[in-house]
């Protein structure tokens, strides 16, 4: 049922209800109810027509006109009120582009009152960057919706803000383009909370690498005059390597956070996995590894895929203990829109912390884990729209399960 004409119907049945036309409610229910199966939108344009020929036959042109005046005003007070109070810019314009709506929202977002605004240029006032403005109204005017496109609005008091807008033309009986709607929302604070992360985030990888590169320099020439296998030096070298694996690691997440859907590819499950546990038989020469999986199966996700997995399969291996530590991976394919693996070892299980960080989406002081690995292969799975679930494995270890999307057909 169309949304805006159920709204409507609903409210004639109010109106009938609160001004005591009970025969003509009762009708139109009769009639409701023997259309019901039909398909929603046509139940809609049926509803429509016979409470109009109900409206005739029952009552006379004032009492008509009354109800369906009383009908109309609770559907406009109820839009006014929603509104005056989102918390966003809605604008709405005609089709020479001049404002005939502004929002409580607007004021608060761009300093102009409504008594300013009102008939004035939209674009030309906010002035948006002229090529964005000539296609925004281009492509309204070929009757396209606007979603989520990010640009630059002017406020008031000169400064430039950030925003993000939503639009939809408005239809007019004998010019076809009538105007449009705007919903936009003001996105500076996060653009700069961004742009400063990222800043900050450059900064230090650069000078961690530079001081790595330069320990990394003086420990290779004490290691030649150290005993092989020197304790300390290997735990300096163990340190070096984490500290370059944290600094790749918060390159990655700024990636996530900067990339979004644009990093989103379709890849080989099976040679992704394939690469990574001969890996892992060369790194573990004591571990037994059991894969069952396709030849290839495909999946859509994030690009960033291939490091989740790598520290998921290496946390299976690296914390067991024992003197023949066992994982199997197994990748089936539930059904055409879903590919499942299932990770599982015998080690000791996973620590409550560890857990936490891949069922959970925040990090807390209560849920704070030894690195950011788990966290990050936590983040790009969501990210790629994935599912993860921890459980005890049947040998008494851990199984991780990971659901991914096929990628579109």
């Amino acid at each position: 049922m169309k949304r805006h004409t159920e709204q409507f119907v609903g409210a004639l049945f109010r109106v009938l209800a609160d001004e005591g036309h009970d025969e003509v409610q009762k009708r139109l229910l009769e009639s409701y109810h023997s259309k019901a199966s039909i398909d929603r939108d046509e139940l809609a344009a049926n509803m429509f027509s016979e409470l109009v020929t109900v409206l005739h036959q029952h009552l006379d042109t004032r009492d008509e006109i009354d109800v369906l005046t009383t009908a109309t005003r609770h559907l406009l007070n109820r839009f006014s009120t929603v509104i005056g109070v989102v918390p966003v810019a809605i604008v709405v314009v005609d089709a020479a582009g001049q404002v005939q709506l502004w929002n409580e929202g607007a004021e608060r977002t761009f300093g102009w009152s409504e008594s300013e605004i009102l008939t004035q240029s939209y674009l030309e006032t906010l002035s948006p960057p002229p090529d964005l403005a000539e296609t925004v109204r281009g492509r309204l005017e070929a009757g396209e919706r606007l979603d989520g496109v990010e640009t630059r609005h002017q406020h008031q008091d000169g400064s430039i803000l950030d925003v993000r807008l939503w639009a939809a033309p408005l239809s007019h009986r004998e010019s076809g383009f009538g105007g449009a709607a705007f919903v936009v929302s003001d996105i500076t604070e996060q653009k700069q909370r961004e742009q400063r992360l990222a800043v900050l985030n450059r900064v230090l990888r650069h000078n961690i690498r530079n001081d790595v590169n330069v320990v990394q320099g003086h420990l290779d020439m004490l290691i030649d005059s150290l005993p092989e296998n020197d304790e300390h030096a290997n735990v300096i070298q163990r340190r070096l390597t984490n500290i370059i694996e944290l600094s790749d690691a918060a390159r990655y997440v700024e990636q996530l956070q900067s990339d979004g859907m644009r990093s989103f590819a379709t890849l080989d499950l099976g040679a992704l996995l394939r690469t990574r546990l001969d890996r892992l038989d060369s790194e573990y020469p004591n571990a037994e590894i059991h894969a069952t999986m396709p030849e290839s199966l495909r999946v859509a996700a994030h690009e960033l895929l291939p490091y989740a997995l790598d520290n998921i399969l290496e946390n299976a291996l690296k914390h067991n203990d024992s003197g023949v530590p066992h994982v199997t991976v197994d990748v089936q394919t539930e059904d055409d829109d879903r590919r499942t693996i299932r990770i599982e070892d015998d080690g000791p299980g996973l620590p409550e912390t560890e857990r936490e960080v891949l069922t959970t989406r925040t990090e807390t002081p209560l849920t704070h884990s030894a690195g950011m690995g788990l966290w990050l292969a936590s983040w790009i799975l969501r990210h790629s729209g994935g599912d993860l679930t921890v459980e005890d494995g049947q040998s008494g270890g851990t199984r991780v399960t990971i659901q991914l999307n096929a990628p579109p057909q």
